[in-house]
């Protein structure tokens, strides 16, 4: 697995740690709007044959990632701050369709291509 702090994280949400296709574009200014509050990890999917499928009830782990306006992150694990640092949003070529996409960079941890994000939604790759 990737790095355990950042993987599985988000929110009321489903999330995809591997897409096998991106989604429509999405732009920074919606990114920026609906990233920020906090986010419960729900569901990673992926891996080389699709074959990973993580949730809180099969790692033990609840994680949540907190985003604030201010380019800040932190994320906690069970309630224990695991990880914190800053953030930028890039734009990035996505690799399944070569369009440009939003990636949310970490300073402590590794990166993600946002695919879907809205009030209720945040769905990553790597």
């Amino acid at each position: 697995t990737m790095n355990s702090r950042l993987l599985p994280f988000l929110a009321t949400i489903l999330i995809t740690g591997f897409v096998t296709g991106c989604s429509k574009q999405v732009n920074k200014a919606t990114a920026e709007g609906s990233l920020m509050g906090t986010w419960q990890w729900v569901r990673t999917d992926g891996g080389i044959a699709f074959n990973l499928h993580e949730t809180p009830a099969t790692t033990s782990k609840n994680i949540d990632l907190n985003i604030t306006s201010d380019g800040k992150y932190s994320i906690f694990t069970n309630g224990t701050l695991t990880s914190e640092g800053s953030y930028a949003l890039e734009t990035r070529k996505c690799i399944h369709d070569h369009t440009d996409k939003i990636f949310i960079n970490f300073s402590s941890d590794r990166g993600f291509m946002i695919e879907k994000v809205n009030k209720q939604n945040l769905e990553l790759s790597e």
